[in-house]
């Protein structure tokens, strides 16, 4: 049986080798004549002679369950052989003896090697980087962090480890905060970019960005790998950016107001001259163009009002009948214009086209039609208005053609911009047109300018305007009132990054966000609470769940599903 076993095993008396398999001479690349009365420490490199001996030194006679230990022998050519050596004792011929069964791990020990070395390298590249790493126990103990994580909280390793991560977290939001972060990431799911605040060593707060996912181990205990990215020179920027932007505001809505109570008196008073009998003839084109410059400023704050609340507070797109607005704008253009007459014709009757839209359309009309009649030196403006649904895109294309100066090439890629960078404004225009622009987009249209005569821009202009066609969405087969319900809560930590995301995804693949119902479950007029739910937020698509953080990939993958439904509406 010695001679047929796989390892290798020799017989060592008095120190020297006596037996050996074919096992253990194929591995030496000896044969046994050579080997036969040799030293045991012959085969051993020099350096491993007394480890050797003091191993076997250490072992007493007859001594059961000895632990196998490691050495290197030296095979014929003088290459190493690292093995594991289990020995026995027995006696031969009356003589104690002593039998090894010995393995070759040189494959194993090289791999050992370049783990070793693999650590030693992640070891480096841990504590050299500049994010600060945690690794955490899924009940949120802190098993490992790197020098940067140190830095960032001011903190020694040794203070740090097997303290809860919570603890460093600096209140009663922040810790339910990191909780469900941590618990999202225990259960699988990768948290991204959460950003918190950290409480340092010396108290202070600190703002970071979160990133957390879960290590599996095969043979050991999961962990949470959570990166911390120190933004808090971000956050402070951003919160004195929003300091002087509010500030900004202020100061603008005051001044806004107060300049438009002004120029209202200016033209109260100027309207009274004009229509005073004392007032010298020659002295009457003074006023009349006095009162003008005075509406030219008021209209440019009432601009400047609106683009406010447009970027602060933008109405609710509805349903918008075009000729409500268009005829009001038109009443009050030729309000600002009574020396000159409007020419105007139109297709555009009641309940002819409707747009998703909201009340700010009338300012979009009444700037494209005052920028004809300011620029037209005629008396008579001809102004012609005409719409049609272009079925295939789902909008309605609206014109305004006039017979002014028209708009140079070099200017209409350009003439909607009185913001920006100086090289992309155009001087001299007021903010009519911007505002028209920035109102159409926030609906979800676009306008451009074209040449009434094709290739000769002073025969006049074409303003074209394209608005969304109104879409009544049918009832759905399912009872429910949307295919999508987004439930929240003024407390939920993933929320608004969830509903961020799902916006976006909407956008991206065209799904309108009138199929979006938002239910907020601390509204008393709720009939759901948040007990009655899984996890918030809590996304239904069509039948699909979503729950806690939820990945961007998830709800693509579920709102793709939601169109390719036999019930999904039909927008196209």
């Amino acid at each position: 049986m010695v001679m047929l076993a796989n390892d290798g095993i020799i017989i060592v008396q008095d120190d020297r080798i006596v037996m050996a398999n074919p096992a253990f001479l194929e591995m030496m690349e000896y044969d046994f004549a050579s080997l036969e009365g040799q030293p045991i420490t012959d085969l051993l490199e020099p350096t491993m002679t007394h480890q050797f001996s003091e191993v076997q030194e250490g072992f007493r006679w007859g001594q059961s369950r000895r632990p196998p230990f490691r050495a290197r022998f030296t095979k014929r050519d003088g290459t190493a052989v690292h093995v594991e050596i289990s020995t026995s004792d027995f006696a031969l011929s009356r003589k104690p003896a002593v039998m090894g069964i010995i393995r070759n791990i040189t494959h194993q020990v090289e791999l050992e090697n370049a783990i070793d070395i693999s650590e030693k390298r992640y070891k480096e590249l841990f504590d050299s980087s500049p994010i600060a790493y945690f690794s955490i126990s899924l009940m949120g103990n802190i098993l490992q962090v790197n020098r940067a994580a140190t830095r960032l909280l001011g903190y020694n390793e040794e203070d740090m480890l097997r303290r809860n991560f919570l603890s460093f977290l600096p209140d009663e939001s922040g810790k339910e905060i990191g909780s469900q972060m941590l618990s999202e990431a225990a259960n699988g799911k990768s948290v991204e970019d959460i950003e918190i605040q950290m409480k340092t060593l010396d108290g202070r707060s600190t703002w970071v960005s979160v990133t957390a996912n879960l290590l599996e181990y095969p043979d050991q205990t999961s962990n949470i790998a959570l990166i911390a990215l120190d933004i808090d020179r971000r956050k402070n920027a951003e919160a004195r950016e929003r300091i002087e932007r509010e500030r900004a505001n202020l100061y603008l809505e005051v001044m806004t107001h107060d300049l438009n109570n002004v120029n209202q008196s200016l033209l109260f008073s100027t309207g009274l001259l004009e229509n005073s009998s004392d007032i010298p003839e020659q002295y009457r084109p003074l006023l009349h163009e006095s009162s003008w410059n005075v509406r030219r400023a008021a209209r440019m704050v009432a601009n400047l009002r609106f683009l406010f609340r447009l970027a602060n507070d933008p109405p609710t797109r509805t349903k918008v009948d075009l000729s409500e607005y268009l005829e009001s704008a038109i009443a009050n253009v030729k309000a600002d214009f009574p020396w000159k007459k409007l020419d105007l014709t139109t297709n555009i009757e009641r309940d002819s086209f409707e747009v998703a839209g909201h009340e700010y359309l009338e300012q979009v009309w009444f700037n494209i039609i005052h920028n004809s009649m300011t620029f037209d030196e005629s008396d008579t403006v001809v102004l012609e208005i005409n719409a049609e649904i272009i079925e295939e895109v789902k909008m309605v294309r609206i014109e305004f053609i006039d017979h002014g100066p028209g708009v140079p090439d070099s200017a209409k890629e350009f003439i909607f911009r009185r913001t920006g960078s100086p090289d992309e404004q155009i001087v001299g225009r007021g903010l009519g047109l911007t505002l028209a622009d920035r109102i159409i987009r926030n609906i979800g249209g676009k306008i451009r300018v074209e040449d009434r005569v094709k290739g000769d821009y002073s025969q006049g202009a074409r303003f074209v305007v394209m608005l969304p066609l109104w879409i009544e969405v049918s009832e759905l087969q399912c009872g429910r009132k949307t295919c999508i319900t987004f439930y929240k809560s003024n407390h939920c930590v993933f929320c608004d990054p969830a509903m961020e995301i799902l916006i976006a995804v909407l956008d991206s693949l065209g799904v309108p966000r009138s199929m979006l119902e938002t239910i907020n479950v601390d509204d008393p007029d709720v009939e759901v609470s948040a007990e009655e739910l899984p996890m918030l937020p809590y996304v239904k698509i069509c039948d699909e769940e979503l729950t806690g953080f939820i990945s961007e990939s998830s709800i693509r993958s579920s709102v793709m599903n939601l169109m390719m439904t036999h019930c999904y509406p039909d927008f196209s």
